[in-house]
């Protein structure tokens, strides 16, 4: 099933080579917050993704902590995109554009469900 799926993606020019290229470490600020069913506003929030151990599995590093995420495109040139699930009812998704402007949205799930998006830039480290 796993081949397939790759196959049909692979067909559609979805699934790129990989390039031997790292995007990562990327330092990342976010200065917009939207929260649901709230106005947008002023946000000071900084993350990291970089690898972090000695296996080369990535991280989402915050104030929060420091949470695995998985590169969605093998191919590590802008726009790239990043993506957590399910670890202590929070999902994260990070695109990184070519020009440094980045979008998270975090998805909350651990009780009322709520989804928060964040603006910002990214720079490589």
């Amino acid at each position: 099933m796993r081949a397939a799926y790759i196959a049909l993606l692979a067909g559609a020019g979805l699934l790129q080579a990989a390039t031997g290229a790292t995007a990562e470490p990327w330092a990342c600020e976010f200065t917009v917050e939207c929260i649901t069913g709230e106005p947008c506003g002023a946000a000071a929030y900084q993350i990291t993704i970089l690898a972090a151990d000695h296996e080369g599995r990535l991280f989402l590093s915050s104030v929060v902590g420091d949470t695995p995420v998985t590169r969605l495109n093998p191919d590590a040139a802008p726009p790239v995109s990043y993506a957590s699930a399910g670890r202590n009812g929070l999902a994260e998704m990070i695109t990184i554009e070519a020009d440094s402007t980045a979008l998270m949205t975090a998805h909350i799930f651990d009780g009322s469900p709520m989804a928060v998006i964040y603006f910002g830039t990214c720079e490589a480290l």
